[in-house]
């Protein structure tokens, strides 16, 4: 039967690794690519902010030929930038999730494992 506080650390390890692989992750698009990266928050920042952009307009008395043009941002984003980012969330974290986990289990049963006594005989 597994230690809990292996399983408790692992989780703690695996969930410390997402967080910083993530916010690692998006530094680094913004780094190589100059823009924000296409997190699920982003995305839907801006369509709140282009809906909240098309309601102003339509109060300005704009035709709906003029509205259908205000678009969102992400939609302009091209299909390789949004594949390349599932790809980097979905494999990447994962596999810094699972070294996480896995170097805690290591470490943690070593720490918290039972010795034999050194007088053994």
């Amino acid at each position: 039967m597994p230690n809990p506080l292996v399983k408790l650390a692992m989780t703690g390890a695996s969930l410390a690794a997402g967080y910083v692989g993530q916010k690692l992750l998006i530094a680094g698009w913004e780094a190589v690519f100059g823009e924000d990266a296409p997190t699920d928050q982003n995305v839907k920042q801006s369509a709140k902010d282009t809906k909240a952009v098309r309601k102003m307009a339509k109060k300005e008395g704009l035709t709906k030929e003029e509205l259908q043009e205000i678009r969102d941002p992400e939609e302009d984003r091209p299909f390789w930038q949004a594949v390349l980012w599932t790809i980097l969330t979905g494999v990447i974290l994962q596999a810094l999730r699972e070294a996480a986990s896995s170097g805690t289990r290591i470490i943690a049963q070593k720490l918290s494992g039972r010795r034999p006594s050194p007088n053994r005989g």
